[in-house]
């Protein structure tokens, strides 16, 4: 029974012995994750970097897919066009006064924070 004492009153320091070998990683632990925060930032900068780049190249494509659109829009829609699509259809027939295609040309939208000054 004496022995048996002895060993319980020993688990403390039998515990501090076991894990005695884990003390250089206490110390290096902050330095650890002081390095793995870093390098994780530095690859989310990248990955952000990469996909800020992406949608830039593809605004930029978008932009310039829209400018055809409109390039094309005014081009399928000119009074000329029209008038001769007409004239191929109906066989160079006269225009009548009322199937003749009238354009408007609507004055420019003023941008904001501009006042009209007359």
């Amino acid at each position: 029974m004496g022995k048996m004492k002895g060993n319980i009153r020993n688990i403390p320091n039998q515990v501090l012995g076991f894990f005695s070998p884990l003390k250089p990683l206490v110390v290096l632990f902050p330095f650890l994750m002081f390095f793995y925060s870093i390098v994780w930032q530095g690859l989310a900068k990248a990955k952000l970097n990469r996909q800020i780049h992406e949608r830039t190249s593809t605004k930029e494509e978008l932009k310039r897919k829209n400018d055809e659109l409109k390039i094309g829009i005014v081009a399928y829609t000119s009074a000329e066009r029209i008038e001769t699509l007409y004239r191929r259809t109906y066989q160079f027939l006269p225009i009548s006064l009322g199937n003749r295609t009238v354009t408007i040309e609507l004055p420019p939208i003023p941008e904001e924070g501009q006042s009209e000054k007359k």
